[in-house]
């Protein structure tokens, strides 16, 4: 056995040794590889929280001509003064003021809907009569299977219908007020 370990032949033992080695790395590090590129992190759903109507008292209106944009709850010659600036909802809409309305009565919005749309803070007509191209975007972002109704319904027109107390107007348009819901 002595003669095959000379200088001659101990480099061509070394050299399967080594090959060996190398082939041994090689696979090791692909299968680390193949697992990283294997692993998807989970779907990180976004948590929404209803939101209670914010209630602002009035205690007295006065009008001010050309007067610059005052915070919610700002006393100015001893009555409150509410402005736009009211709060927002969780997902950015200006929130609902006063009462809850039934929004059961907007053709188009069923109890799944009407509960969907109170844990995104909305419960009024006059709140969702005043929306614009932004808001209707950012409402229907969250309303997963019911998307695209805002518009299909015309719930914004309904809505300014309803909030103005136009009744006729809103039967004549849309149908009876008294809704299949209810």
């Amino acid at each position: 056995m002595w003669p095959l370990c000379t200088a001659n032949n101990f480099l061509w033992l070394l050299l399967p040794l080594l090959l060996g080695l190398l082939t041994g790395w090689w696979a090791w590090a692909n299968r680390r590889a193949d697992a990283d590129l294997a692993y998807t992190a989970p779907e990180v759903k976004p948590v929404i929280k209803a939101v209670e109507p914010v209630a602002v008292p009035v205690a007295k209106r006065e009008t001010f001509v050309d007067a610059a944009p005052v915070s919610t709850g700002t006393v100015i010659g001893g009555g409150v003064v509410a402005t736009a600036a009211a709060a927002l909802t969780a997902i950015g809409i200006p929130a609902a003021v006063g009462a809850a309305d039934d929004l059961l009565q907007i053709k188009g919005v069923g109890p799944k809907l009407n509960t969907l749309l109170g844990t995104l803070g909305i419960s009024r007509f006059d709140q969702i009569a005043a929306w614009g191209t932004s808001e209707i975007t950012k409402v229907d972002d969250h309303l997963g299977n019911f998307k695209g109704r805002i518009d299909r319904d015309s719930w914004v027109e309904q809505a300014g219908l309803l909030a103005t107390g136009a009744i006729a107007a809103f039967e004549a348009k849309f149908g009876k007020l008294d809704s299949e819901n209810k």
